[in-house]
């Protein structure tokens, strides 16, 4: 097997073994998109990928594995350098795939092939996204030092009260916000990160601007598609969930959404009043006008860290589809490797980019 440097000539082969993957993740989750089983609808997200991965000079781009010519794996990896990201490159969904009659080993040849070009640009955070169900996949990543870090989930909408329905609560009113209701529906905007900067999360907690958030709320109030429901007692704010349609760039690519799907984009509960059914009621009643309105399915994502919400969507019905899994390098490395020299980019400020 030779491993070499992926070219634009090999995005034909790239996408037939991509196709060739899907089929066989649609074969566990079928709500996957069908279109992608098809080597030209791969194509365009492999060639997606590609660009993507090529936008900054010595990222390294991506490897091919080939054996007798015929490519049996490849890999392709995007850097991110922003406020958000740091200094990081990702293995996007339509950034890998091997020939399932080939060993999930070769993962790890090619992250080793391909990870010094990535450590020489300073991206020291390394992520993968991996089909929940390749278990094969996920334990090369594993023994990589890769760890799970994020959860992509999807469930159908309807039967959205799955098992014993919450105790009717006479006292909770559930309705949809409107543009006058913008200071109410920001009062917790700040409980999600809260409390995914405590343990065994340990999130940072971005510089929060009141003024820009409540534009950005008011606006996604004013749009007819994004949905955000209400738990009120008394006219208190006790619970929140925004719905709006399922589309690339929410975290990931259009792999693993499916056709006629909502998105589950934010959810929170007043922490005095968890434990009490607030976000199941809210959950049901979310789901249910989703499936009124032609959304078949609902995707979500949350921190596998999060022990609220891992635990909370998956009894709600959520399967995994995707994990992201991440590995982090030792910053030290930058200098017991003595690369520090010749590393421009180890100044503390984005202004560069």
């Amino acid at each position: 097997m030779n491993i070499v440097p992926f070219r634009e000539a090999d995005l034909e082969e790239a996408a037939a073994l991509l196709a060739r993957r899907h089929q066989e993740d649609r074969a566990h989750e079928a709500t996957l998109p069908e279109r992608f089983t098809q080597p030209d609808q791969a194509w365009v997200e492999v060639e997606k990928t590609w660009k993507a991965s090529m936008a900054r000079e010595g990222s390294g781009g991506g490897v091919v594995v080939r054996e007798g010519g015929r490519m049996i794996a490849y890999m392709i990896g995007v850097p991110k350098i922003d406020e958000v990201w740091g200094r990081s490159v990702w293995v996007e969904l339509a950034g890998h795939a091997i020939d399932r009659r080939y060993s999930a080993e070769i993962y790890r040849d090619m992250y080793a092939a391909l990870s010094p070009g990535w450590v020489a640009l300073g991206c020291l955070y390394h992520v993968s996204n991996i089909p929940a169900h390749d278990l094969v996949a996920l334990e090369a990543w594993y023994n990589l030092s890769f760890g799970k870090e994020h959860v992509y989930g999807v469930r159908e909408t309807a039967a959205a009260l799955d098992g014993a329905a919450p105790t009717a609560d006479p006292t909770l009113e559930i309705r949809r916000a409107t543009a006058a209701d913008v200071d109410l529906a920001m009062e917790l905007d700040l409980a999600l990160p809260s409390h995914q900067a405590r343990a065994p999360v340990y999130s940072i907690l971005s510089p929060y601007h009141k003024e820009e958030e409540r534009q950005d709320v008011l606006e996604e109030l004013q749009k007819d598609d994004w949905k955000t429901w209400l738990a009120l007692r008394d006219g208190r704010l006790v619970g929140i969930q925004i719905y709006l349609p399922a589309r690339p760039g929410q975290g990931i690519g259009a792999l693993p959404i499916p056709d006629n799907s909502s998105f589950l984009g934010f959810a929170a509960t007043r922490e005095d009043e968890q434990g009490h059914g607030i976000g199941w009621r809210l959950t049901a009643h979310g789901l249910a006008d989703a499936a009124a309105t032609g959304d078949t399915t609902c995707f979500t994502d949350w921190r596998a860290t999060n022990l609220l919400s891992s635990r909370f969507w998956t009894r709600r019905g959520w399967r995994p589809v995707v994990y992201r899994l991440s590995r982090r390098l030792d910053s030290r490395i930058l200098w017991s490797h003595n690369q520090a020299s010749s590393a421009p980019w180890l100044m503390p400020t984005f202004s560069d980019h």
